[in-house]
């Protein structure tokens, strides 16, 4: 905070710039660390969901598959289906009836020589299919990727089949095709919250579903998709080994202005992987609603503190006011008066004591005093007595013309010693209020007949020798004292003790009087 004079008015102003500019950087440096608190927790919200997002998903997927699987093979071990002397049409009839029960879109019976049978329909060959291939001569149960089958020829689905044997040989299979749609609806229940996002790629790294609407399409190759990200973490080559090597992973890509996690894992029982995405900006942007009151109210706080700051420096820089106005004044009377052989140093020594510290009796200056006054005052028990005590050097101007103004500093010294000493002991303050004038407050004090026992103490005190050893040069002091009263101000305070003080000089000096109300 500077202090600027305006030379053109005469009078000075602050500047709070430095203040409001620090005040500024303290409550941006605190908004930035909110913010990057709450990256650094929308990165672990990311990395959580998405982890939990897929292994729920990948298990739904793989119990659907698997049970799937699980109801073929117990249907594979009746005799009714694997037996080659039980007709065609029975099987694929018993099968037809099962579909309807379990919600599949079709389940059917392949013969020995590859033909699919079905209610009302005539057998089909299979053979050209290569999930058929597989299963008559592996004899493992199959899962396929998502193709089209049906009447119309584009309706999607995902097959299971599990081999019939008799006597050791494979004499058929049972099959079942499950909904596209069934796949596509658990992976949007899995990628419930937002920025969430689910790719089920097949085999050959094709996209079979996803939740990624307008951005991927079915059948892509996921990899192309790859190819326009910034991996961090992996890279495109060792994504594709560990996706063939059927192992699970994780990594984060850069693509647009988004920065995304990315964890996959293999379906169990089947050829396929779940790829989990999570948006670190949706993250972030769910966090906003609690990261946003938080800066709000340290805006609040920071505006709240520089107001308070203000308005603490403004009342207190009334002493500085009066110190800057009292050393302009002072030099006025020092290097502008045409006659320096002339100057009132008592006038001097009054003028600066509207300073915050007098040199040379070591007292607070008037103005300090007032201040300090004002806010004791505010705290004062209405069951203690409080005097004000106006406290002046008798025949100063003699002293000093007979004896040197060295004599009479001293004089001021000591008397500002000896109020010290009362000050320090009965809890009060003491200022110098003009040239040889003092104003004491005494509080705690019990009652007057306390008071008087301590103002006789005081005017004891005060009658001083000073000077050199063999030439002890005697001082007094006449003391005016009023009482505080809730009902009286300051200003009257002081007149009433003011008043008393003059009653003294009139009346012999050297004592004190307490002002009658």
């Amino acid at each position: 905070m500077l202090r600027i004079r305006n030379a053109e008015q005469g009078q000075w102003r602050f500047s709070f710039a430095p203040v409001l500019k620090g005040n500024l950087i303290l409550c941006i440096l605190i908004c930035v660390l909110i913010a990057l608190f709450g990256l650094f927790q929308a990165k672990q919200n990311v990395v959580a969901t998405v982890h939990s997002t897929l292994l729920s998903g990948s298990k739904q997927i793989a119990y659907r598959v698997a049970q799937s699987t699980n109801l073929l093979e117990s249907l594979a071990a009746q005799p009714e289906f694997y037996e080659p002397s039980r007709p065609p049409e029975a099987k694929a009839a018993a099968l037809n009836v099962i579909s309807k029960q379990f919600g599949y879109m079709l389940a059917h019976y392949v013969d020995a020589g590859v033909n699919v049978h079905s209610v009302g329909e005539e057998p089909a060959s299979l053979a050209s299919r290569d999930y058929m291939q597989r299963l008559f001569s592996t004899g493992r149960p199959q899962v396929t990727d998502s193709f089209a089958a049906g009447a119309d020829g584009v309706t999607l689905n995902y097959t299971v089949a599990v081999p019939l044997f008799y006597k050791g040989e494979i004499v058929g299979c049972l099959f079942c095709a499950i909904y596209f749609d069934e796949v596509e609806a658990l992976m949007r229940e899995m990628t419930f919250a937002p920025g969430i996002e689910g790719i089920l790629i097949g085999r050959r790294g094709q996209i079979m579903s996803t939740t990624e609407k307008g951005r991927l399409g079915y059948g892509d190759p996921f990899l192309n998709d790859v190819r326009a990200s910034v991996l961090l973490g992996t890279s495109r080559d060792r994504l594709e080994e560990q996706l063939l090597g059927r192992v699970s992973g994780s990594y984060w890509s850069i693509q647009g202005a988004d920065l995304s996690y990315v964890e996959y894992a293999r379906v169990e029982g089947t050829d396929w992987d779940l790829i989990c995405t999570g948006s670190l900006r949706a993250a972030y942007a769910g966090l906003l609603p609690v990261l946003l009151p938080f800066m709000g109210l340290v805006v609040l706080l920071c505006g709240a503190l520089l107001w308070m700051m203000r308005r603490y420096v403004r009342s207190q820089m009334q002493v500085v006011d009066m110190l800057v106005q009292s050393v302009q004044e002072l030099e006025e009377k020092i290097y502008r008066d045409e006659r320096p052989d002339n100057v009132d140093f008592k006038e001097i020594l009054r003028l600066t004591s509207t300073g915050l510290s007098d040199g040379l009796t070591g007292v607070v200056t008037r103005s300090v005093f007032l201040n300090q006054l004002k806010e004791q005052l505010k705290n004062v028990k209405c069951h203690r007595l409080l005097a004000l005590c106006f406290v002046d050097l008798d025949d100063l101007k003699p002293l000093n013309d007979t004896y040197g103004h060295g004599v009479g500093d001293r004089a001021l010294k000591s008397i500002g010693y000896v109020l010290r000493e009362f000050e320090k002991k009965y809890d009060g303050l003491v200022g110098r209020y003009g040239g040889d004038e003092f104003i004491l407050l005494l509080d705690d004090l019990d009652d007057e007949k306390e008071l008087r026992d301590v103002l006789d103490e005081l005017v004891l005190r005060l009658h001083l020798d000073v000077g050199e050893q063999n030439n002890p040069i005697p001082i007094h002091c006449s003391i005016g004292v009023s009482l505080y009263r809730p009902e009286v101000g300051i200003d009257a305070l002081i007149a009433e003790a003011d008043e008393a003080l003059y009653f003294v000089k009139q009346n012999g000096k050297g004592y004190y009087k307490i002002h009658q109300s």
